[in-house]
Formats: C-alpha cells, sequence, structure tokens
C-alpha cells in the first residue's frame, strides 16, 4: 500500500532547472501553495556552482567556485524574460550582474566584440571592408527582427504566440511583420546570402554554441535572441550562477512554498485521466491537481508518465524527437588569471569549444592571483551515446584523452595554459545525466530544427517546463518556459 504524506499543494514542480524555479516563484507569489522537488542537492539544473579546496605543496587550500557552465546570461534587456521576471517577483536589483565581453576566434583569428550594436557594425566594417554592406544589410535586418520579437513578446504577455485566440496572432503577426517572417527560415542560409568571407562566417555561426552543436539546424527564431548579447548586454551574477536559482528558492520560500532536495520523484499520479500529483522515491504520495514538469522530456513522457493514452500525433512526435548534444566540461583552477575576456568561441579546424573566465570579472570565485576557468565542447548525441557503454578503465582513458585535447588547443589561445593548472576537474555525458536526469545526458533538450512540445501537455493538469520545451535551450529561453508555464496555469 502507498505511503501517503497528507499533503496537498495547488501545484507541483519535478525540477528545481530555472525553468521550473521561474513557474513556481511565480505561482507562489501569486498565491498557490507550491512544492518544488528536486533530487539533486542543489537547486538550479544546469545552471548550479560549487566550491572545490584543492591543496597546494604546502597543504595550504586554495578556494575555487566553479560553475555548470553557465557564465554568460542574456534576457535581461527591459522587458525580457529574465528582467520581466525578476521585475514580476520584486526582485530586479536583487543580484549583482557584471558585463560579459566576448572574443571570437576563428581559425586564430581573434575580434573582441563590442557590447554595443553600432560599435559592433563599425568594427566588422573596419576589419572587413570588403563586406560592408552585407554586414549592413545583415545586421540591419537581425536587428529589426529582434525588435520584433521582443516587442511581440511584451504585447502577448509572455504567452506563446501560438496560444493566444486566432483574431489576436492575426493582429500580432500584421503588427510585428519581421518576427512572423522570421518563423521557420534558416539562419545558415541567412547569413550566407549577406556574407562572404569565412571568419565572418564562422564569427556569426559560434553563436550557436549556446544552443546547438550543429548551426545548420537553427531557424532565424533560434539565433535572433542571440544577438541580445550584442544589443541589451549578456551578464554573469557576481558570486557565481548558482546566485540565480537560490534567490528564485529564497521567493518562493517567502511566499510559502516549498522546496525539497535530495527528493527523487518515482511518477506522476492520475485519476479519471487527469494529474492527482506524483508518488516521491521514498514511497509517499503527495497530492496536487497541477504538475509542472521540469524533468527531461523523454522521462516527463515516459517512465514518469506511464501507460498514458497520449494522443497518436503527439506519440509519434515524441518518439521521433532527436536529442540535443551532451558536453565535454573542463573545470580548471589555475594559478594566474588570464588577460582575455570573459567569454572567448574558439573555432580551430573542426574542432569548436567556449572558454570562460568569470575570474577576470568576480575575483571572489578564487584565491588572490588565481581564477577558475571553464571549457565546454559540445557532443551531437550520436557521439555522447558510445559514452554509457565504457568499461570504468576505458571511461577515464577517454575522459584524459578529451581533456588533453581541449587543453591543447585552448593553449593556442592560452599559451603556457597546462603549467598554470592546479585543479582539474571533467565532466562527460554520464556526468550531466546523473545531474541532471537527462537522457544522453543532453544539456540543451531537444535538438534544434525540429518540433518540441508546448508547456501546455495533452495530459489534464501537466505542463512542460525548460530546454526541452519549445522555447528551446538556455537560461533566457528557459525562464520564458517558466514565465509560459505559470501564466498557463494560471489562465486555466
Amino acid at each position: 500500500m502507498r505511503q501517503s504524506t497528507g499533503q496537498s499543494f495547488d501545484v507541483i514542480v519535478v525540477g528545481a532547472g530555472i525553468g521550473g524555479l521561474s513557474a513556481a516563484a511565480l505561482l507562489a507569489r501569486e498565491g498557490r501553495k507550491v512544492l518544488v522537488v528536486e533530487h539533486h542537492d542543489r537547486p538550479g539544473g544546469c545552471m548550479t556552482s560549487w566550491v572545490r579546496k584543492p591543496r597546494d605543496r604546502n597543504r595550504v587550500a586554495r578556494r575555487f567556485v566553479f560553475d555548470a557552465g553557465v557564465q554568460d546570461i542574456s534576457g535581461l534587456g527591459e522587458g525580457a524574460p529574465l528582467d520581466r521576471l525578476l521585475t514580476l517577483l520584486g526582485e530586479r536589483e536583487a543580484l549583482h550582474w557584471l558585463p560579459v565581453h566576448h572574443r571570437h576566434v576563428v581559425d586564430g583569428v581573434a575580434i573582441d566584440m563590442p557590447r554595443d550594436w553600432a560599435g559592433l557594425e563599425r568594427l566588422l566594417c573596419t576589419r572587413f571592408p570588403e563586406e560592408a554592406t552585407g554586414i549592413g544589410a545583415f545586421l540591419g535586418e537581425i536587428r529589426l527582427i529582434h525588435h520584433d520579437l521582443y516587442a511581440g513578446m511584451q504585447a502577448a504577455r509572455c504567452r506563446p504566440i501560438t496560444q493566444l485566440p486566432p483574431a489576436e496572432q492575426m493582429q500580432w503577426q500584421r503588427r510585428f511583420p519581421h518576427a512572423a517572417n522570421a518563423a521557420g527560415r534558416s539562419y545558415g542560409e541567412f547569413l550566407r546570402r549577406h556574407l562572404r568571407d569565412p571568419i565572418l562566417l564562422g564569427i556569426f555561426s559560434l553563436l550557436a554554441e549556446y544552443v546547438t552543436d550543429d548551426p545548420a539546424r537553427t531557424s532565424l527564431t533560434d539565433m535572433v535572441p542571440l544577438f541580445g548579447y550584442y544589443i541589451d548586454g549578456g551578464f554573469y551574477p557576481a558570486g557565481g550562477a548558482q546566485k540565480l536559482p537560490d534567490l528564485l528558492c529564497r521567493v518562493i520560500a517567502r511566499h510559502g512554498g516549498e522546496i525539497r532536495l535530495k527528493t527523487g520523484v518515482t511518477r506522476f499520479t492520475l485519476g479519471e485521466g487527469r494529474i492527482t500529483g506524483v508518488e516521491l522515491a521514498s514511497g509517499a504520495m503527495v497530492h496536487a491537481p497541477v504538475v509542472i514538469s521540469n524533468a527531461d522530456i523523454a522521462a516527463s513522457h515516459g517512465a514518469l508518465l506511464g501507460a498514458y493514452d497520449l494522443p497518436p500525433r503527439y506519440r509519434q512526435r515524441l518518439r521521433q524527437l532527436q536529442r540535443g548534444p551532451s558536453a565535454i566540461l573542463l573545470n580548471l583552477g589555475l594559478d594566474m588569471v588570464p588577460d582575455m575576456p570573459a567569454r572567448v568561441f574558439v573555432k580551430q579546424g573542426d574542432l569548436v569549444f567556449g572558454l570562460s573566465n568569470p575570474s577576470v570579472l568576480d575575483p571572489s570565485l578564487a584565491p588572490p592571483g588565481h581564477a577558475s576557468l571553464c571549457l565546454l565542447h559540445l557532443l551531437p548525441e550520436a557521439e555522447a551515446g558510445p559514452w554509457f557503454g565504457l568499461a570504468p578503465a576505458q571511461y577515464e582513458e577517454a575522459k584524459d584523452a578529451h581533456a588533453r585535447r581541449l587543453i591543447e588547443a585552448a593553449s593556442n589561445v592560452m599559451p603556457g595554459l597546462n603549467r598554470h593548472i592546479v585543479h582539474c576537474e571533467v565532466a562527460t555525458p554520464p556526468t550531466f545525466r546523473h545531474y541532471i536526469r537527462s537522457e544522453n545526458g543532453s544539456i540543451y533538450g531537444a535538438a534544434r530544427g525540429q518540433w518540441s512540445p508546448a508547456v501546455r501537455s495533452p495530459v489534464p493538469g501537466l505542463f512542460l517546463a525548460g530546454a526541452g520545451t519549445a522555447t528551446g535551450p538556455g537560461v533566457e529561453a528557459a525562464v520564458l518556459s517558466g514565465l509560459h508555464a505559470a501564466h498557463a496555469v494560471m489562465d486555466g
């Protein structure tokens, strides 16, 4: 017989990723009785931080703060999703946001990208004068689409356009024609229509690393928000990525919500064809008429949902869904602070990776004269899968080989890097699967260029949030999914 906690909530959120926490904070502030359950020992999903204290030769511990890969956050422009969330919660000034500067290194050519739009266009036209006309046309159209997307988002009150009444959808398309016309268009084709220079193509393809390992799969709608890094800027929360999920948890608790960490969920419970709550890994049953799943999309519709009779078309689409990339993540403690911006994108032939150097912004992340450095290399689903079949010795060998390859490649950008490493830890697809419970260790949910589910599922009472939904990956997009889910719950 199943154990009941005797507890009932208005909403249960499964998974304390940024999407789930955003929805939970909004609903708690609106007076809903909210429970968030998370199997990990801290909230945040891919936006977590942790401390390591390696000892030096004299056995003195040195404190480094490392992040799970999120070190550059968009969506803080006025009215953009993260700004809107923090404003609705009354927390717009709660965190100190540090501006992140970008450097793009394409086959040895390094370009420091201005954070202002006019400066970006001037710089690129100066560096590539033969492409000036194409650069102006490309950036001009991107800016128009960007304006329409965000103005349209505010006009829709951060609700999905497809969920507006038909008459309002048609009015929206007339008001925001640049955003409407961008839907479904290939970013790669748009890019090549304006530009020819391989370095320029590389620069504007590297941005896709925020959402995919394969730029050819991206649409204009996927990519245009990423240009917000050069319109409104990208930012890093002082103290580490953990600061944002911790803030959202404080908001939830302040409004009477509850967060249970180290608490797994075995399944969703149903009655008369609708959600009635969840069963915890302990066997306890917790009741609610609404569940928001920030779990992996496959788990949300598979092991957690069980044999529910989903609509055939929806089930077929789920079966055909391709996973997004996993990654190799290196977190390095250095005995020096690299002289480079906080965010560097690197393309060396076929190898593409990102370097994050948040210590140049926030010295508190490492001891004086030291730095916390992150290297992230995306792995397509086909390359992530084999990691799960390796024997322990093979796994360690593969992990070391990938780490050496990335450090060697990064040394072309930071000469002598390997001489300054005092701590190194490596995350692989099995690491991500363990901590964020995603199939094949996917960190970006579903692959781009295909159908993804909306936040309102076909199961009455079940809503979705996170990177696997139609809003896509990234902190800004995850926050938007949380806004969509919260509004869908409140709209009934």
